[in-house]
């Protein structure tokens, strides 16, 4: 199934929750945010929210700097 992540093509299985694309592309989850199709999906739901098919994904991360 095709998605789209930070504006790139990728492939992810069918039945694929935010969790589970979260781990398989190496993002890591104690310093995300994911935004699904326009939306702030919380930490607690990425378990529940199955992608379908041309879903938009953007993941920022929170880096500290000084």
């Amino acid at each position: 199934m095709l998605l789209i992540v930070n504006g790139k093509k990728i492939i992810g299985a069918e039945g694929i929750t935010i969790a589970e694309l979260v781990g398989q592309e190496g993002f890591n989850p104690e310093v995300v945010i994911i935004e699904y199709n326009g939306n702030i999906v919380r930490k607690e739901d990425w378990q529940t929210v199955v992608l379908q098919q041309e879903d938009c994904l953007e993941v920022v991360s929170f880096v500290g700097g000084g």
